[in-house]
């Protein structure tokens, strides 16, 4: 019964995985650098501006755990002004 229960576990820690490459907003690439391996400094995010309301946009779930994408933020930009 137990190797069941760890069996299940395995399962369910698997598919709360975050993948860190996709954009919890829209599931597309993040087109994160760091979470790609790289240095953080080569990320597109190092030019943006991010205003503050589109993080509430995440689920709470998802927050912190992986970074929206460009066209994400670009789109929340546009629907501000």
């Amino acid at each position: 019964m137990k190797d069941i229960q760890d069996s299940n576990h395995s399962s369910q820690s698997k598919t709360n995985a975050v993948n860190e490459l996709a954009c919890p907003l829209c599931g597309e690439s993040n087109g994160c650098s760091y979470a790609a391996g790289k240095p953080h400094s080569e990320c597109w995010c190092n030019h943006a501006s991010f205003p503050e309301g589109v993080f509430e946009r995440i689920p709470a779930e998802k927050r912190r755990k992986s970074c929206i994408c460009q066209r994400c933020l670009d789109t929340y930009v546009r629907e501000q002004v």
